[in-house]
C-alpha cells in the first residue's frame, strides 16, 4: 500500500482537481481518468473485487467503509475510483454524450438504495440518471480515512454536494450547512497555495452560495476571485446600431473587461464549441454594430467564468425587469463571443436561451438554440476532457433543466404537442394537464382529469410528490396525510403542500403549524417563509411574521413586498428602528413604489428622522405629481416651529426651516384647495420674521380661510366647524401682528383690519345661527368674537377726528 499511495502525490491531486493533462504522469490510471475514460476505470478497479460485495443486499456504504478499513485496495485506487464514478454521473446528466442504454450496470442494484440514501427525506429528480454512481462517489469522499490521506477528497466532496443539490427537487439546509463547514475546512489547506487553484475554488464556492442565492455571500467569494485574477469589468456605453434600417446611431451597452496582469490563467482551446445560431431576423441585427472597434483582450477560460458568475450574481441582486436584462447581458454576449470554453459556451447559450424566450424577435431563435444545445451534447467530436474543462466553476446547469426551458417556450409558441411530450418525458405533470386543457382534450379536461392523471402515475410508482398533487387536485387532505406518512413523517414537501391548501382558503391559523413545520425540516424554501410571514400577519402573530420574512429576505433579497411587510412587523412590535433599516432595503428593490416611500417616510417622523422626512415627501411628490399628508406636515411644522431636536440632536429650526419651506412651496404649487396645508405653510414663513415673509404668511392665510369656507358643507359638521373658528383665531392674530408693522401707515392698516373684520363677520353670524345651543362651539366662537372686538375697534380707532393724530 505505501508504494501505491506515493503513486498519487499532491501534485497528482492537482491535475486531478484542475482537469490538466500532464504528459509526464506516469500512473495509467490517472491518465485515463484526466482523457475522459471513466467507464474503463470503473470497470477496472471494482469489477474484480467489489462485484460480489456489490451484488450481496448489504449496505453499499458499510461495504466500502470496511474495504477501506481493512485495506482490500490502494487507497489511491479509492480516490480513482470515486473521482472516475463522479465524472460519470456528470457525463449521464450535464455534459453528454447521453445514450439510451444503461450504461455501467456495475452499481444497478443498488439505485434504491441510492435514492433512499439521496433524497434526504424528499424525493431525488426524477429525470435523473444513473444516482449509484452519485452516490458511489459521495460515501467514499466522506470516508474519513480518504480525506486524511488526500486532502483534495474535501474539495471533491465539495463538488459532489453541489452536484447532490442540483438532483433534488428542494433546496436542502442540510446540503447547506454542510457544505458550508466543507467551504472553512478546504480553506486552510495548503493544496490552495497557488493562485489558479484559489481562484478556482474561491469561483466554485461562489457558484455554491449563487445556487442558494445567498447575495452577500457569494459577492465576498467573487470579488476576492477578481483581486486574485486582477479582473474588472466595466458596463460602458458606445454609439452603434442594433436594427437594420437604423440611421441615427444610439449610445448601447458593452462590457469592458480589464486584466492587471501580463498574463491569464492557462487554458485550453476546444475546437469544437457548441454554435451560437443567426438571429435571421427582418428587422434586427446580429450583433449590435458599434460605430467605434471595441478593443478586446484575451481572456482565459477562469476570466470568462468569473465574468459569467458575475452575471449570474448581478441577475439574482437586482430586480426582475427588462432594465436588468439590459444591464447583464453583454456579460452573456462577452463569454458567447469570445470563449474557447466547452462548458462556458454552453453555460452561457442557455443564459441567453431564458432571455431571448421573452422577447417575440428572439423566442424563435431561443427554441432552436435550446434544440440545438440537447442535440449537440451527443457530438462526440468534443472529448470529456475538454467537456470537463472548468466544469466546476461555469455554473452548468442539468440537461432536464434545458429540456423544461424548451417544453415552455414551445408552449408559449403553441406548439403544444411537442411541449406536452417534454413535459410528459419529465414528468412535470402540471404543465401536462397544462397541455391537456388547451388541446381540449374531452376525456382529460378538468379537475377530475388531471387527478385521473396522477392517479394513473400513482398505480405505477406511489411517491411522495405525486400524492401531494393528487391533494392539490382533489382538495382532499388525506392525500397529505398519505404523503407525509408515505415519508416516515419528514418530507418537507408534504407540509408545504398542506399547508398551501389551507392558505389557499385563506385559512391562515390551520396552515400556520403545517408551514411552520415544513421550514423546520427544510429552511430553504423562500416560498414557504413568504406565505408563512403573511399567515402570521393576518393573524397578528407580529413576532412569527417578523422572523418569517427576515428569514425569506435572506433568502431572496430583491422582494420589496417583503421587506415592506417585514418593516410593518416591526412596527407592530415597536421596534421601529428595525423598520427604518429595513424600509431602505425595500427602497432598494423598487425605488418607484411611492406606498414604500410613505412607509419609510412615517417610521422616520417617528424616530425624529426629520431630514430624511422631506427627502421622503419629495421622492413621492416625484412619483405620484401631488401627495397631501397632513399628519406627517403637522408634526414636522410643529417640530421646526417649537425647534424640538432631531434624532441626532441638532436644533430642527435651524436645520429644517428652508427645506421645509421649499417642501411645501412644491407642495401648494400642486394643491391649492386644502386649508390646512397654508394655514401650516403660513406658520412657517412667518419664522422668518421679515416685512415681505410676513405679508406672504398672510396671503397664506387667507387662502387657508378661502379654502376652508368654500365647501358649503364646511359648517353642517362640529369638527370642521371648530377648524374655522380655530384658523380664524390664527387669521386675527396674525392680522393685528402685521397691520403693527405696516410703514406706510393708514391705508395699509386699513385694508388689513378690513379684510379681518369682513371674513369675521360671516364666520359668526353662521356659526351663531347653526350651533347656537352648542356650548363647546359657544366657547371657540366666544374668542373669535374677542378678536373681532379688537380688530373693529382698531379700526373705529382709525375713522375717530383724532386719527391722525395717531398716524
Amino acid at each position: 500500500m505505501d508504494e501505491s499511495t506515493e503513486m498519487i502525490d499532491q501534485k497528482i491531486e492537482t491535475q486531478l482537481l484542475t482537469n490538466v493533462v500532464d504528459e509526464a504522469c506516469s500512473v495509467v490510471i490517472i491518465r485515463k481518468i484526466l482523457a475522459g475514460r471513466y467507464k474503463d476505470v470503473m470497470l477496472e478497479l471494482a469489477s474484480a473485487k467489489l462485484l460480489e460485495l456489490l451484488c450481496s443486499r448489504d449496505d453499499l456504504q458499510e461495504i466500502i467503509y470496511n474495504n477501506i478499513k481493512t485495506d482490500t485496495m490502494g487507497s489511491y485506487e479509492w480516490l480513482c475510483l470515486s473521482i472516475a464514478s463522479l465524472f460519470y454521473f456528470i457525463e449521464c446528466n450535464w455534459t453528454g454524450p447521453i445514450t439510451d442504454d444503461e450504461g455501467i450496470e456495475l452499481l444497478s442494484i443498488k439505485r434504491e438504495e441510492a435514492l433512499n440514501y439521496l433524497s434526504l427525506h424528499d424525493e431525488c429528480n426524477e429525470n435523473v440518471k444513473r444516482p449509484e454512481f452519485l452516490y458511489l462517489s459521495k460515501i467514499i469522499f466522506l470516508n474519513e480515512y480518504m480525506q486524511n490521506s488526500y486532502k483534495s477528497c474535501l474539495w471533491w466532496l465539495f463538488r459532489t454536494n453541489l452536484l447532490h443539490q442540483f438532483i433534488l427537487e428542494e433546496s436542502s439546509g442540510t446540503i447547506f450547512e454542510e457544505t458550508e463547514i466543507l467551504i472553512a475546512n478546504i480553506g486552510t489547506l495548503d493544496i490552495l497555495q497557488s493562485n489558479f487553484l484559489e481562484a478556482l475554488f474561491n469561483l466554485e464556492v461562489a457558484q455554491f452560495y449563487l445556487y442558494y442565492k445567498r447575495i452577500e455571500c457569494s459577492e465576498k467569494y467573487l470579488t476576492h476571485v477578481e483581486n486574485i485574477a486582477q479582473v474588472r469589468m466595466e458596463l460602458q456605453g458606445a454609439m452603434g446600431k442594433r436594427t437594420k434600417y437604423q440611421e441615427e446611431e444610439k449610445p448601447q451597452l458593452f462590457l469592458k473587461v480589464n486584466v492587471d496582469k501580463e498574463d491569464t490563467f492557462e487554458t485550453r482551446s476546444c475546437e469544437n464549441l457548441p454554435k451560437s445560431l443567426d438571429l435571421n431576423d427582418d428587422l434586427r441585427l446580429e450583433r449590435i454594430q458599434f460605430s467605434e472597434f471595441q478593443d478586446e483582450i484575451g481572456l482565459g477560460a477562469l476570466e470568462e467564468a468569473i465574468v459569467l458568475a458575475r452575471h449570474t450574481h448581478l441577475q439574482l441582486s437586482q430586480p426582475r425587469d427588462k432594465l436588468t436584462e439590459e444591464e447583464i447581458s453583454p456579460y452573456v454576449t462577452k463569454v458567447i463571443d469570445n470563449t474557447k470554453n466547452w462548458s462556458l459556451k454552453r453555460t452561457a447559450l442557455y443564459y441567453r436561451c431564458i432571455y431571448e424566450a421573452n422577447d417575440k424577435r428572439t423566442v424563435e431563435r431561443s427554441m432552436l438554440q435550446a434544440e440545438y444545445l440537447l442535440k449537440e451534447m451527443n457530438d462526440r467530436k468534443v472529448t470529456m476532457a475538454e467537456r470537463f474543462d472548468i466544469f466546476f466553476a461555469s455554473g452548468m446547469k442539468p440537461v432536464w433543466l434545458l429540456e423544461e426551458i424548451l417544453a415552455n417556450i414551445m408552449l408559449s409558441l403553441g406548439l403544444v404537442k411537442g411541449a406536452l411530450d417534454l413535459f410528459i418525458k419529465l414528468k412535470l405533470w402540471d404543465n401536462v394537464i397544462i397541455c391537456y386543457n388547451i388541446m381540449e382534450l374531452k376525456h382529460k379536461v378538468g379537475l377530475s382529469s388531471a387527478a385521473e392523471i396522477i392517479r394513473q402515475e400513482i398505480a405505477k410508482k406511489a411517491t411522495i410528490k405525486l400524492w401531494c398533487l393528487l391533494g392539490d387536485a382533489t382538495g382532499d387532505v388525506e392525500h397529505y396525510k398519505t404523503a407525509w406518512k408515505l415519508s416516515e413523517e419528514k418530507s418537507s414537501r408534504a407540509q408545504r403542500h398542506w399547508g398551501f391548501f389551507y392558505f389557499a382558503k385563506k385559512d391562515y391559523a390551520e396552515a400556520i403549524p403545517h408551514l411552520q413545520l415544513s421550514v423546520e425540516l427544510n429552511n430553504i424554501q423562500e416560498d414557504v417563509w413568504l406565505r408563512l410571514g403573511f399567515a402570521a400577519l393576518q393573524t397578528e402573530n407580529w413576532k412569527l411574521a417578523a422572523m418569517a420574512y427576515r428569514r425569506y429576505c435572506a433568502l431572496e433579497q430583491t422582494t420589496f413586498e417583503a421587506w415592506n411587510n417585514l418593516a410593518k412587523a416591526y412596527i407592530k412590535l415597536g421596534d421601529k428602528y428595525r423598520a427604518w433599516k429595513v424600509l431602505y432595503e425595500a427602497i432598494k428593490c423598487n425605488h418607484d413604489r411611492w406606498e414604500v416611500w410613505d412607509n419609510l417616510m412615517a417610521v422616520c417622523i417617528d424616530l425624529g428622522q426629520f431630514l430624511e422626512v422631506i427627502r421622503c415627501y419629495n421622492r413621492i411628490l416625484d412619483l405620484k405629481n401631488e401627495h397631501s399628508d397632513i399628519q406627517i406636515l403637522e408634526i414636522l411644522t410643529n417640530a421646526v416651529v417649537n425647534d424640538i431636536k432631531d434624532a441626532d440632536g441638532k436644533s430642527c429650526k435651524n436645520l429644517l426651516l428652508l427645506p421645509t419651506l421649499q417642501l411645501f412651496a412644491r407642495i401648494t404649487s400642486r394643491i391649492t384647495n386644502n386649508s390646512d396645508l397654508w394655514r401650516l405653510y403660513s406658520e412657517l414663513t412667518m419664522l422668518k420674521k421679515t416685512d415681505l415673509d410676513d405679508q406672504k404668511a398672510i396671503q397664506y392665510l387667507q387662502k387657508a380661510y378661502r379654502a376652508a369656507v368654500s365647501d358649503p358643507k364646511c359648517f353642517q359638521n362640529e369638527n370642521t366647524t371648530l377648524s374655522v373658528l380655530q384658523l380664524c383665531c390664527k387669521l386675527s392674530k396674525t392680522y393685528l401682528r402685521c397691520s403693527s408693522y405696516c410703514t406706510d401707515h393708514t391705508r395699509s392698516k386699513r385694508a388689513l383690519l378690513g379684510s379681518a373684520k369682513l371674513a369675521l363677520q360671516g364666520v359668526i353670524k353662521k356659526v351663531r345661527d347653526i350651533y347656537s345651543e352648542n356650548p363647546k362651539l359657544m366657547k371657540s366662537l366666544q374668542q373669535v368674537e374677542e378678536h373681532f372686538k379688537v380688530i373693529s375697534n382698531e379700526l373705529e380707532k382709525m375713522c375717530s377726528p383724532t386719527a391722525d393724530k395717531f398716524y
